[in-house]
């Protein structure tokens, strides 16, 4: 079976599996699983969690200004912090606050001149259905891995690192010699996260641990990077970081079981 064929098989048994799961629920029940996925089976402490990092940008807002002046970033920064819990706690509807904050820290971007962000978001906002619908898939699927949630959690092997590790310094070099192309003072400064982000990504969507390690290398480069310009962002990416090792904690965990 040629790598075209077995796409179009997966692709297609994927979709068959959620759209008879979707028949079979039904408007109400899509309503109630999306409900379900948001709140319910959740820990008190899982909700303290949520409740206070997520009330962390708006709280930095009215420390700073005493009052909000920044609309966009307190938005970009809170749907941003409550996707990756979402994701730290295995649940697909990370993608819906994934989706919002693409679009804003889109803006965000653009207005801060920051083109290898503009790049980098554009790639998250297209790959948040595609995540959604590997996630739907993996859950729907019988389980024969240990999982977070309803999801499966899966560990790179040697060969799996090595690949994944050639496919960031790839990006970064590729990103770093197009941003030089243009003009750019610092080319491959920029494009660092592109390939952290890439691949933290990737490895999100298909649901291995080590997604985690990436997502700290790119909020660390990323608190940098927006250093003196936007405390909103930079406050986003300090959550990021707090939420990203508590990911990879449980994540790890639940993968090594």
């Amino acid at each position: 079976m040629s790598k075209l064929t077995h796409f179009y098989s997966t692709f297609k048994h994927g979709n068959m599996l959620i759209a008879n799961a979707a028949r079979k629920a039904g408007f109400k029940g899509i309503l109630s699983a999306i409900w379900s996925d948001l709140v319910k089976g959740m820990s008190k402490l899982q909700a303290i969690y949520l409740i206070i990092l997520s009330l962390a940008p708006l709280a930095i807002e009215l420390y700073s200004n005493g009052k909000i002046n920044d609309w966009v970033g307190l938005i970009a920064s809170t749907t941003g912090i409550m996707c990756v819990i979402y994701v730290s706690f295995g649940r697909a509807s990370n993608y819906l606050f994934g989706t919002i904050n693409a679009v804003v820290y889109l803006i965000l971007s653009i207005n801060a001149t920051f083109y290898g962000e503009v790049i980098t978001t554009l790639y998250f906002f297209i790959m948040q259905p595609v995540g959604l619908w590997l996630w739907l898939v993996n859950a729907l699927e019988p389980k024969h891995e240990e999982h977070v949630g309803d999801i499966k959690v899966r560990s790179l092997n040697f060969f799996g690192w090595i690949k994944w590790l050639a496919y960031t310094a790839l990006i970064w070099l590729a990103m770093g010699f197009s941003y030089k192309s243009i003009g750019s003072a610092r080319p491959f400064r920029d494009s660092i996260t592109d390939g952290t982000n890439y691949t933290g990504q990737m490895l999100m969507n298909n649901l291995y641990w080590e997604q985690w390690l990436f997502w700290i290398a790119t909020n660390l480069f990323s608190i940098y990077l927006w250093w003196g310009s936007n405390i909103q962002v930079q406050g986003m990416y300090w959550v990021y970081t707090i939420n990203s090792l508590v990911g990879m904690i449980v994540w790890f965990r639940n993968a090594k079981k």
